[in-house]
């Protein structure tokens, strides 16, 4: 019962770790002491020296999504749009935020020549992100809207996502790479209890999903 219970944990290990890992379990297998019961003392190094594989890997991680986001800003502030645009960049998503007042009028999902001129300068940047995907979410903030064409803020930022879309799609951005969405008022950045919070929550965010994330 032992030899079995022993095997079981080197197998186990075996189907997490890499090939030199494997050659650590198998020298521990050919012991006859580890197989009666003593297989823990050579396995938790191979676990520590992982754990500090990955803690090594960590700040490197954190150092490539800080020059990332440096590249975005740049990239940005040459085309004019540092002040109009936010951008996150966590280990997985490259985050933009795009203010309602520069893509849309007040209620309305049409675009305005501005916002197809911003969107224009953003092209190059979502184009040089390969095959990526990108989501395109649209944002309101919580005051309700009822009319005919938007009977509440999940119509209103559904038709804004998809406005984004279509127009980058007739810029070059593959359709198959894209996907919109509405959130109406559900994800805020701000409160929505002052006018300053209110216009932050009105967005449409592009994000770019990246390894790990898709």
């Amino acid at each position: 019962m032992t030899l079995m219970l022993s095997l079981f944990v080197l197998l186990l290990a075996y189907s997490t770790y890499s090939e030199e890992d494997y050659k650590v379990l198998t020298r521990t297998l050919s012991n006859p002491v580890a197989v009666r019961g003593q297989v823990t003392a050579p396995v938790e190094p191979v676990l520590q020296r992982k754990n500090q594989e990955a803690a090594i890997d960590k700040p490197a991680e954190i150092a490539s999504e800080r020059q990332m986001e440096e590249q975005f800003r740049s990239a940005l502030q040459s085309q004019g749009l540092a002040d109009s645009i936010e951008v996150t960049v966590s280990a997985n998503q490259v985050n933009i935020q795009i203010r309602e007042s520069i893509l849309f009028q007040l209620g309305r999902a049409e675009l305005t020549a501005e916002g197809e001129g911003v969107l224009v300068k953003l092209v190059p940047l979502l184009s040089s992100a390969g095959d990526h995907t990108l989501s395109i979410e649209g944002h309101t903030d919580s005051s309700p809207i009822a009319t005919p064409q938007f009977p509440s803020n999940w119509e209103l930022s559904a038709q804004r996502a998809t406005g984004v879309l279509r127009f980058l799609l007739s810029q070059g951005i593959a359709s198959e790479r894209m996907r919109a969405v509405g959130y109406a008022d559900t994800q805020p950045l701000s409160d929505n209890e002052t006018e300053e919070g209110r216009a932050r929550n009105r967005r449409v965010s592009l994000v770019l999903h990246l390894p790990g994330d898709e």
